[in-house]
């Protein structure tokens, strides 16, 4: 099975356009993580670690067997450390626009986000949060049910989202990968640039790399 991990501040439906492009042939699975969608909402910040322990217990519930893991920014991160400590059921890795780590910028970006969003709620990032991860795109239904559904979702659960992964850092699980691995970056990609994805690429053995010229942030969204 194809398992399918959102990006963060996402949803289970970030998939949708993928999997209807794949058609019934392709046997795929797409969750909500924890403190995103439906998901129990978590009260303490959630990791990397957590989430591939969340990912590892829904395969074994579901008794499927080896996988493909594809993982879009945070959510490639995710990918990347399922992989590396689950290497014996993991057949091959697609990373879209992924990073080594979360670097002091960007932390210092999500961290006042996160306290923005605990103060003022989901409303006060708005549009630019979303905006940021559309840079040239067409802004039609895609744009509007991802927009609906940000701003809807649970703030003080997103906010725990954020700050699991401030300090998350998969360089070491990159270089020990060594299963067949795509690398995907995003031409208008401002959050995790192109830069981001080549360097993964180099860090991973047994990898291909390419870009989405006309993607942004959330190439598998908006380029399914």
């Amino acid at each position: 099975a194809i398992f399918l991990i959102h990006p963060l501040g996402s949803d289970l439906t970030f998939w949708n356009d993928c999997i209807a492009c794949w058609g019934p042939d392709v046997s795929t699975l797409a969750c909500d993580l924890r403190s995103a969608g439906r998901s129990p909402a978590s009260l303490a910040p959630v990791t990397i670690a957590q989430h591939v322990a969340d990912l590892e217990a829904l395969r074994h519930a579901l008794g499927i067997g080896s996988i493909v893991l594809v993982g879009c920014a945070i959510g490639a991160m995710t990918a990347t450390h399922y992989a590396a400590t689950h290497a014996d059921v993991t057949q091959a890795l697609v990373l879209v626009s992924p990073t080594p780590k979360t670097t002091p910028v960007a932390a210092k970006m999500l961290a006042d986000r996160a306290e923005l969003v605990s103060q003022s709620g989901m409303a006060s990032i708005l549009p630019d949060a979303i905006d940021k991860a559309f840079e040239q795109q067409v802004k039609g239904a895609t744009y509007q049910r991802y927009y609906e559904r940000f701003a809807a979702q649970n703030a003080d659960a997103y906010v725990q989202s954020i700050r699991g992964i401030l300090n998350a850092d998969v360089t070491a699980d990159l270089q020990s990968i060594q299963c067949p691995t795509l690398v995907l970056g995003a031409g208008h990609d401002l959050l995790l640039p192109p830069a981001l994805s080549l360097q993964v690429h180099e860090m991973v053995k047994n990898s291909e790399f390419d870009i989405m010229t006309e993607a942004a942030h959330f190439a598998p969204l908006q380029h399914p």
